[in-house]
């Protein structure tokens, strides 16, 4: 059974189940085949100290301590730039997500980084109607949780996940100088001859 996230709004929860939509039904893929010289699949592979053949899938990358040794990544701390402890985000199915009612603009700011597709028994209570909801994402717990925004489209919940960042929305009346590249600036008084060559 699938894990569920108890989304919560105003006194009332809902929960729900997140399926991740995958870039590649919406968009296809394609794949790259190599073969030698009798037709036999080659696989990726990489060389180390330059005699060393290391198959796809034989490295990783690991955390040490100072002496050496592996460290748990649940045993680590975060910190943010000014030296002050940084509190651990949970993930969504370890505590409950508190839900805001947001902003198209807002929503609109979002540089998207995933979208899930959520299977919830009652969307009534949530979405009567045009509604846009905001809430911290963490698909497991960590020291920085990403933005996100509940949106309805037709009978479907889509999250969509990323990081807002601050865009300047330039209006019709409003006008910004012209940037002329180094490329445009340079007068055209030394255009080539290509006869002389």
């Amino acid at each position: 059974m699938a894990k569920k996230a108890e989304f919560c709004i105003n006194g009332q929860s809902l929960f729900a189940s997140l399926q991740k939509v995958d870039r590649k039904k919406l968009y296809g893929w394609s794949d790259i085949e190599v073969k030698d010289s009798l037709g036999s699949h080659c696989k990726l592979a990489g060389l180390a100290d330059g005699s060393i053949v290391l198959p796809s899938g034989s490295t990783s990358l690991i955390m040490v301590d100072e002496q050496g040794e592996e460290v748990d990544k649940s045993k680590l701390i975060g910190f943010d730039k000014d030296g002050m402890e940084v509190p651990l985000v949970p993930s969504i199915y370890d505590d409950k997500v508190l839900l805001r009612e947001s902003t198209i603009d807002e929503y609109l700011m979002l540089a998207v980084k995933s979208v899930y597709q959520l299977q919830m028994d009652d969307t009534t209570k949530l979405f009567d109607g045009d509604k846009l909801f905001y809430f911290v994402f963490n698909y497991r717990a960590d020291f920085e949780g990403d933005d996100a925004f509940l949106i309805k489209q037709g009978d479907t919940i889509f999250a969509v996940t990323g990081k807002i960042v601050e865009i300047e929305f330039i209006g019709i009346n409003e006008t910004e100088d012209e940037i002329v590249s180094p490329a445009e600036s340079i007068e055209e008084d030394d255009d080539l001859d290509f006869a002389m060559f």
